[in-house]
């Protein structure tokens, strides 16, 4: 590199800190949104409201590249019915692999690397016998004090469970109570927060109860029992008086989204002891959805090649008779599948399984492979002949391999052309 990059940031509430941190610590000038011209610029949104396409727009026609950065966490399911994809992004940087994953299956149409999780330092899980203090963090309203009727519906239901334990609860709110359906109450405490990644309410506490989106995905970060609740709800703009949308494509991808401890499944107490016990349950949606720290140098990395090189056209390398493609991250959660095929297939046989892995560049493909096939109890010299393909889950990288492919080893809901591949268990004869 000649030069160092200018790279401008649409700073949103501390969320690109490390970001930038790590772009000025290789060197690159990091200056804000507003400056011109930039080789990169990482904005938080593209939608069509309060300006965001206009700096979009602005650093484009300046030359630069442009790339999301996570807002917050939680999944955004503002493609699935609230706008569209803007044409002029380069891509999107995600958390972890369920994200990437979960705009695969709304065909998202640019690539979703995984930058691992840069919102707060992670601690280990911080398991709890019994729940002596919770942490309620409501939905909270938007920039415009306005809540929808729904979500404010929902912490007043959450917040009287609450107050009928025998635990202490501290409430921590953004905007007044009022505006997030909450009250008073005799021997609670109340914070007043403000929009920032700051996580000290989150350490003292015993569990943590939060509608679904950043806040509770900071204290699983920091190993924190957790418990979530309005999961799944449609965005919104957050704009007085405005109507939700309805999900297009739930089906896709909501059972894969949902965090397992909910607060209505079942008697609080219960949950809030389940959540408190163990890691297990959440350890898959928790590597999905949170996923590995942040690794400055691999960003910086990911960064250059983006901003330095031209996009390639996907290709796939040369296969035999048989060709039947499935996802790394799947063979991981589900071993027996991968173990289904190796019992059919040997190294020697005429057959290839491409294994995929949106987001994830090689390094983490293989080694998510690697933890598939121990899983599945395979000696390297059992696995059947296995192509990595470390590509972005764009349509273009989709019907790519659904053209090379005979068949899909997959449980998951269809998406994209790979997913109109007949099932591979479907045609496998009987062993």
């Amino acid at each position: 590199m000649d030069r160092p990059l200018r790279i401008a940031v649409k700073e949103h509430f501390g969320s690109a800190a490390a970001l930038s941190r790590a772009l000025a610590g290789a060197g690159h000038e990091v200056v804000s949104d507003r400056q011109t011209p930039a080789d990169l610029l990482l904005i938080d949104l593209d939608p069509p409201e309060f300006g965001y396409r206009d700096i979009i727009d602005r650093h484009r026609a300046a030359g630069a590249k442009v790339l999301m950065y996570p807002h917050g966490a939680g999944p955004a399911l503002e493609y699935d019915g609230l706008y569209e994809p803007y044409e002029h992004v380069d891509g999107r940087l995600v958390i972890g692999p369920g994200y990437a994953e979960f705009l695969r299956r709304l065909e998202y149409p640019a690539p979703a690397p995984v930058i691992g999780w840069s919102l707060c330092g992670m601690a280990a899980f911080r398991p709890c016998r019994t729940v002596r203090s919770v942490l309620f963090a409501p939905t909270h309203p938007s920039g415009y004090g306005t809540l929808v009727d729904w979500h404010r519906d929902r912490n007043a239901e959450t917040y009287a469970r609450l107050l009928e334990g025998p635990w202490n609860v501290t409430v921590r709110h953004l905007g007044t109570l009022e505006q997030n359906g909450l009250w008073p109450a005799d021997g609670v405490d109340f914070v007043q927060g403000r929009m920032d990644l700051a996580y000290g309410e989150i350490d003292a506490a015993d569990v943590v109860v939060a509608g679904e989106g950043t806040f509770p995905h900071l204290s699983i970060a920091r190993g924190v029992p957790t418990v979530v609740y309005a999961q799944g709800y449609p965005a919104m703009y957050g704009t007085p008086g405005e109507q939700p949308t309805s999900l297009r494509r739930p089906e896709r991808y909501l059972d894969y989204l949902r965090y397992p401890f909910d607060a209505a499944d079942g008697p609080l107490d219960e949950i809030l002891h389940a959540a408190a016990s163990s890691e297990h349950p959440i350890a898959d949606w928790k590597r999905r959805f949170v996923g590995a720290a942040f690794d400055p140098l691999a960003f910086v990395a990911m960064i250059d090649r983006t901003v330095l090189e031209q996009p390639a056209p996907p290709v796939i390398d040369d296969t035999r008779g048989l060709t039947v493609a499935g996802f790394a991250d799947e063979m991981l959660e589900r071993p027996e599948l991968l173990a289904s095929f190796a019992d059919r297939f040997g190294p020697d046989d005429d057959a290839t399984l491409i294994l995929w892995g949106p987001g994830l560049d090689a390094p983490a493909l293989l080694q998510t492979v690697q933890q598939a096939a121990a899983a599945a109890g395979l000696a390297d010299d059992a696995l059947p002949d296995v192509l990595l393909l470390p590509l972005p889950g764009t349509p273009a990288v989709d019907r790519c391999i659904a053209d090379r492919a005979d068949a899909l080893l997959s449980e998951w809901p269809a998406a994209g052309r790979v997913g109109e591949l007949p099932r591979w268990r479907a045609l496998a004869p009987a062993t």
